[in-house]
């Protein structure tokens, strides 16, 4: 949510519900989101299902999700074009694939907009992280550690602080 101020100051303020529970005790297996950006592990049927954990590494890939939407489909704040629209007009499993698909080479015909090429930079940085965590066995994967590497090793600190 984002306002302005009569003084002219920009105010946001960021809702997270993604792990909101209306039990006492959140599992951590619920699931919300909006599809196109959440992690992949998060559109399989088993996580549909409550069978996977929500971890640290799901908000940070889905991060990244936002960043490449951002990057591929605005320009100067506004709509550019129907790039991904894809991810869109499927369910869950079908982001899943169109993801899938985009990771393998979609991204390297991806055409960024001029006023996110350092976003663009970015996001496919992070998006060689993706691949190569989830080209690991699932229960071999560290939670935060492939995550960290990208944070400290490809996004400039202005961000990160």
């Amino acid at each position: 949510m984002v306002y302005k101020t009569a003084s002219g100051v920009w105010i946001g303020v960021l809702n997270d519900y993604d792990l909101s529970s209306t039990r006492d005790t959140p599992t951590g297996k619920e699931r919300t989101g909006t599809i196109p950006f959440m992690a992949m592990d998060l559109l399989t049927d088993e996580a549909i299902e409550g069978k996977v954990e929500h971890l640290y590494r799901h908000d940070a890939e889905s991060f990244i999700w936002v960043l490449t939407w951002v990057s591929l489909r605005y320009e100067n704040g506004e709509l550019k074009g129907k790039s991904l629209n894809s991810w869109l007009k499927v369910d869950a499993i079908g982001c899943h694939s169109e993801k899938s698909s985009f990771l393998v080479s979609g991204r390297f015909n991806a055409k960024p907009s001029s006023s996110h090429l350092v976003n663009w930079d970015i996001a496919r940085a992070c998006l060689r992280q993706v691949v190569f965590s989830y080209a690991e066995e699932p229960t071999s994967r560290p939670d935060n550690e492939v995550y960290q590497t990208w944070l400290s090793s490809q996004v400039p600190s202005s961000i990160r602080e």
